[in-house]
């Protein structure tokens, strides 16, 4: 029985995130350190060892790298928001030196104008 779950996105961004790496002049422990993640975990996922890595632990690897978290989601093949964490996680992730209030204010603040937009009425351009 084949165990190798490898598919092309985890080869493409396990090569992306080993050649962001070598270009830094990190090991895979000192990057494992400074993104706070396990380094087997990195070493696997620079081997492409996971089909769908976690995306905080992505998270925190586009703060180390100083990358878009948008350029490791992608290589990861998390498109079109699949897989996504919502948008209180994605803050946290990506402004962990707000306070958990100010996450809350700006949730509920996107949750307001989401739900203006997804109810507003679809104009029909159709001739009919």
């Amino acid at each position: 029985m084949n165990t190798d779950h490898r598919n092309g996105n985890s080869q493409q961004l396990g090569a992306y995130v080993q050649r962001l790496r070598r270009e830094r002049s990190m090991s895979v422990r000192g990057l494992a350190a400074a993104a706070q993640v396990d380094g087997t975990w990195l070493s696997r996922l620079e081997h492409g060892a996971y089909a769908s890595p976690d995306p905080r632990a992505l998270g925190r690897l586009t703060r180390a790298l100083e990358v878009e978290a948008a350029d490791l989601y992608v290589a990861a093949g998390y498109r079109d928001g699949q897989g996504l964490p919502g948008f209180a996680p994605y803050l946290r992730a990506k402004y962990d030196h707000l306070p958990e209030e100010a996450i809350a204010q700006l949730e509920a603040h996107f949750e307001l104008i989401d739900a203006k937009y997804r109810t507003a009425p679809e104009t029909n351009h159709r001739k009919e």
